[in-house]
């Protein structure tokens, strides 16, 4: 063989060996086993998330007794930095910024909205929408949460059209009733909003509002003080408790303590398929525990093409105290 051959097969080896960019992973992975958050958590109880995504860079906004000591429960917001390094492919999530600094003065107005929000009550369930491709044409943040500090839970919101200024919190109307209403979510093209409630039978089902929320205005269907048909989805709610609705693309994730998990409240999904919700599956044992897990959320964080992030929260042995806040891969 001659030399040029010799070379030639020696820079074909070398081209189709080399990894694309000169990187060794160019996506991250999120883990199958659920990971502690552990700079977001502290001793005391820290749950009911919500993370729209901006990419890598999460304005994460959850629920904890931590400013009471353990007694009330306030929203706070947290920055949520998710990267991963391409020599290592190890996945790194952060309390902070990271290099997205230049988006802090926007996020950092979200504590103005928690400010009316927070009360001497409690306060859960948030749900947070940032209107950052301009779909909306009433607001830039909108919040939508449960406080009992009038009784009863009832789903409020609030919301900004400039950068800092929130409005006073309203009552959503066509949603409350004189029994625990709590957890709104929207579906994917804003034509529902799903929530839970103990209204019927004292225990908590799942139901959905139509709100036909067509054009670019979302405040006004919110402001709507007519009544609405509330249906109970009967395939997701069950004899049992079933709490905490939140949908992303085809997925309706929701917590349950009914029989056959694995203990306590355990976390289900469903899927949309032909227009109608499929029969629930329980995430299994490497999510569930014999202790709570509880209120699911999911969101598409950037870094793994194949997973969604979801984050949860449960008070099973090994975190820092009470409910803990957790997040693991979900296959598409």
């Amino acid at each position: 063989m001659n030399t040029f051959k010799i070379i030639t097969i020696i820079s074909l080896l070398l081209l189709f060996s080399c990894k694309p960019h000169g990187y060794e992973y160019n996506e991250g992975s999120l883990p199958d086993i659920p990971v502690n958050l552990e700079s977001f958590n502290s001793e005391y109880d820290d749950y009911n998330s919500t993370a729209p995504t901006l990419g890598w860079l999460i304005p994460f906004c959850f629920s904890t007794n931590r400013n009471s000591s353990g007694n009330d429960f306030d929203i706070i917001y947290r920055p949520m930095d998710v990267s991963f390094s391409k020599t290592t492919g190890v996945l790194d999530v952060t309390n902070g910024y990271g290099g997205w600094g230049i988006y802090q003065e926007t996020y950092t107005a979200l504590i103005n909205g928690l400010r009316k929000m927070n009360t001497s009550g409690n306060e859960f369930g948030p749900y947070l929408l940032f209107n950052q491709n301009g779909n909306f044409s009433d607001f830039n943040f909108l919040f939508l949460y449960a406080t009992d500090v009038s009784g009863n839970f009832q789903i409020n919101y609030t919301y900004n059209t400039e950068i800092s200024e929130f409005s006073d919190n309203e009552p959503i109307a066509f949603l409350n009733s004189e029994f625990n209403d709590l957890y709104p979510a929207f579906n994917t093209d804003f034509s529902k909003i799903y929530f839970c409630s103990d209204r019927e039978n004292d225990k908590f089902d799942i139901f959905s509002v139509d709100i036909n929320s067509s054009g670019n205005k979302l405040i006004d269907k919110l402001a709507d003080p007519d009544v609405h048909e509330v249906n109970k989805n009967l395939v997701i709610s069950s004899n049992f408790d079933d709490k905490c609705p939140y949908i992303f693309d085809d997925k309706l994730i929701f917590a349950s303590n009914r029989p056959g998990g694995f203990g306590g409240y355990d976390l289900y999904y469903s899927v949309l398929e032909s227009g109608e919700w499929t029969e629930p599956v329980n995430f299994g044992a490497e999510i569930n525990t014999e202790f709570d897990e509880y209120r699911p959320i999911l969101f598409d964080e950037g870094v793994d093409y194949n997973k969604h992030m979801m984050v949860f929260s449960s008070n099973r042995t090994g975190g820092k105290g009470g409910f803990d806040l957790y997040f693991v891969g979900v296959k598409h």
